[in-house]
């Protein structure tokens, strides 16, 4: 007796039961690297969840809600609670119809699983009694949801518990609810997921599917991450992938062009692109891409935003484009480097898809060439003055993005934007 007391204590004070619901995913770039640190939203009406892709994309929405009763029908309806409540094995509601329609009664455990057969049939105008019957189930809470003619949905709870025997009065129509001969789940409509972030700006997933049960896995969820309408471009013989970030669209490597000319030796104003190779190894500009002297990387412009080097419709970034990159970025500098590059504290986590390395330079004095997997410069088209171009350096063991500035004859990196 003191637990049958307990437990209709519980019933009466508690104002909602827990469906616990959970939907998961992998949100990834066409080359299917995940994505991390993006702002997620999911939207199942009326309610708005939140959650943040981890550094390998996985995410997961919480979406476990209170299952409300809902009462609220047209005059001359009406749905009476379940009696008795708790039950065992079977528990009766009245339905109250002001003409011949159409009810279906639906039973779902709290991870939104059917558990018995569905009653679906016609019933006369007046009251009418419906029986459920949850034999061989576990004690605890279910839901009952009530549909009427299609139009109307009622939701109940009933909370079945062993010990508790109770007799229903005869006249009832008892509705078998062992082997159920369906998959009928309670369904959550998600209206879209909505990804933000200041590196890949807002992408809206929709026609999601319908949540049938206690998790949904929407699998892998891809934003192309490429530049709209330009995913790669051909220069002087290499193909060039490129990478929106922001509003700003950028060439995913580093410029590999020109004739290579040995470290110890200035390029010249000749009408030939000429770069350095690090260590004056040629396979170092295929990985690395080229080390150019600033006005040679300028093709002798001194004017800001300059093509320079790069390809037509492309152009050596001023100061300000860095600076926009590294507001997208969130001054991270970490999040530009690719994965592999740099350690500690500098290790690179590529989330903004800028794979940057750590390439190294060609020194000023001697045309010696140091600091590969140390160090990298890009140089900018905008001068701090008549000697001193500026540029954006990132460094191994510190997640710093450098705005400075440095003499003209060094040779580092260059990475064009789209004009």
């Amino acid at each position: 007796m003191k637990t049958i007391f307990t437990i209709l204590f519980v019933v009466l004070f508690i104002s909602n039961e827990i469906l616990s619901q959970v939907v998961t995913g992998i949100l990834v770039d066409e080359n299917g690297a995940g994505l991390a640190e993006v702002q997620l939203q999911l939207y199942a009406a009326p309610n708005v969840y939140n959650a943040t892709s981890s550094s390998d994309g996985t995410f997961s929405f919480d979406i476990t809600t209170g299952v409300e009763e809902d009462n609220q029908l047209p005059t001359g309806y009406s749905v009476s609670d379940n009696f008795p409540n708790p039950f065992n094995p079977r528990t009766r509601i009245s339905i109250t119809l002001p003409a011949t329609e159409n009810v279906k009664v639906e039973v779902f455990n709290l991870l939104g699983q059917s558990v018995a057969d569905v009653i679906d049939k016609t019933f006369d105008a007046g009251t009418n009694y419906i029986d459920i019957e949850l034999n061989g189930l576990p004690n605890g809470f279910y839901i009952s949801r009530i549909t009427i003619d299609n139009k109307y949905t009622v939701v109940k709870k009933l909370m079945l518990i062993y010990g508790s025997q109770h007799l229903i009065t005869s006249g009832s129509t008892i509705n078998t609810q062992l082997n159920k001969s369906d998959d009928t789940i309670l369904e959550t409509i998600l209206d879209s997921l909505v990804a933000t972030s200041s590196i890949i700006g807002r992408k809206t997933f929709t026609n999601l599917p319908v949540f049938t049960g206690g998790t949904l896995d929407l699998v892998n969820l891809t934003i192309i991450r490429y530049c709209p309408e330009t995913p790669t471009v051909l220069y002087e013989g290499k193909t060039y992938n490129t990478i929106q970030i922001g509003n700003q669209c950028w060439l995913n490597e580093n410029l590999d062009v020109g004739m290579r000319i040995n470290g110890t030796q200035d390029a010249s104003n000749n009408s030939t692109i000429e770069k350095y190779c690090y260590n004056d190894v040629p396979a170092n500009c295929t990985t690395y891409g080229g080390l150019y002297q600033w006005n040679e990387a300028m093709q002798y412009s001194t004017t800001i935003g300059a093509q320079g080097v790069c390809p037509t419709g492309w152009h050596i970034p001023t100061i300000a484009e860095f600076q926009t990159l590294q507001t997208a970025v969130n001054n991270d500098g970490n999040s530009l480097k690719a994965i592999g590059q740099g350690s500690g504290g500098g290790a690179g986590t590529n989330t903004s898809g800028f794979s940057a390395l750590l390439a190294g330079f060609r020194e000023l004095y001697d045309g010696s060439f140091s600091n590969l997997g140390n160090y990298t410069y890009f140089w900018s088209s905008t001068v701090y003055d008549a000697t001193y171009p500026r540029v954006l350096y990132l460094y191994y063991i510190e997640s710093v993005f450098v705005l400075d500035y440095s003499t003209k004859d060094y040779g580092f990196s260059v990475r064009c934007i789209k004009d």
